[in-house]
């Protein structure tokens, strides 16, 4: 009864909770009490982003805030807003409505690597912390997951057509032509792919070619941009894969529960 009227209380008991399991000694009381604050974590992290899901106004960014808040619930949300503002800012100040595709990529490009010293990091599931965007930009480096979702978020604030897709084995972006309500054939093409580990630009005949040495079937293949409802599913599967790499087996099965909850129908 005690353990249901906590987990009724949700995220605002969880700093007492964590204050009391300092205090205690015991190992069975302090296993309870860190049962109780994955849970109300988790219960948090399903309401969060389904209400996401379900209001068209929030922005990638919140998803984000959600995903980062339960990776580490001590984490400064207003730092998490500044910092990604400072970013957006350097960004909007260089654009203008001549840029080619290319140049505003490697515009993103430049202010994410050259100016803010972001470094990819190859994904290291026994390092759940690296799938926190607000890790990222604190320690100034993190896994393709992190970076993409701060491709996707400065984008999304600025206009500039960037799109998660969905490449075998791969986490990448695409450029899609902007949609052009007078030229239905040509609207919302991809114009070319973005490896977010690097700022790497690849060409549709670099993606034909890592299909076929991958023997993949069905090929050939037409590649569509994905929405941000799908890049946050994959998210939240390759943490639940941290998780289980790290023995949270409870953790990993309510992730991916949450991410079928997210499946767009």
């Amino acid at each position: 009864m005690v353990t249901s009227r906590l987990l009724d209380l949700g995220d605002e008991i969880v700093p007492f909770l964590e204050e009391h399991k300092h205090a205690v000694y015991d190992p069975e009381q302090v296993h309870k009490l860190e049962s109780i604050i994955s849970k109300i974590s988790i219960s948090t992290l399903e309401n969060a982003l389904v209400q996401w899901k379900e209001n068209g106004e929030l922005t990638l960014l919140d998803a984000a805030l959600g995903i980062s808040n339960y990776i580490n619930r001590e984490n400064d949300k207003e730092k998490f807003f500044f910092e990604i503002e400072k970013i957006r800012k350097s960004v909007w100040l260089e654009l203008n409505d001549y840029l080619t595709p290319l140049e505003e990529v490697n515009i993103l490009n430049r202010i994410i690597f050259d100016f803010n010293k972001l470094r990819g990091l190859e994904t290291d599931y026994c390092k759940t912390e690296e799938f926190d965007l607000l890790h990222l930009l604190t320690s100034k480096k993190a896994n393709t997951y992190s970076i993409a979702s701060l491709y996707l978020i400065i984008s999304e604030l600025l206009g500039i057509e960037i799109k998660p897709v969905n490449i075998p084995k791969q986490n990448l972006l695409c450029y899609v032509m902007e949609a052009d309500p007078f030229d239905p054939v040509t609207s919302n093409e991809i114009v070319f792919f973005l490896d977010p580990l690097s700022g790497q630009i690849y060409t549709h005949k670099d993606i034909e070619n890592y299909l076929k040495k991958i023997d993949y079937i069905p090929y050939p293949i037409k590649i569509d941009a994905n929405s941000g409802v799908a890049f946050i599913q994959k998210w939240l599967l390759e943490l639940a894969k941290s998780e289980k790499e790290n023995g949270f087996l409870e953790k990993e099965k309510a992730l991916t529960r949450i991410a079928a909850l997210l499946e767009e129908k």
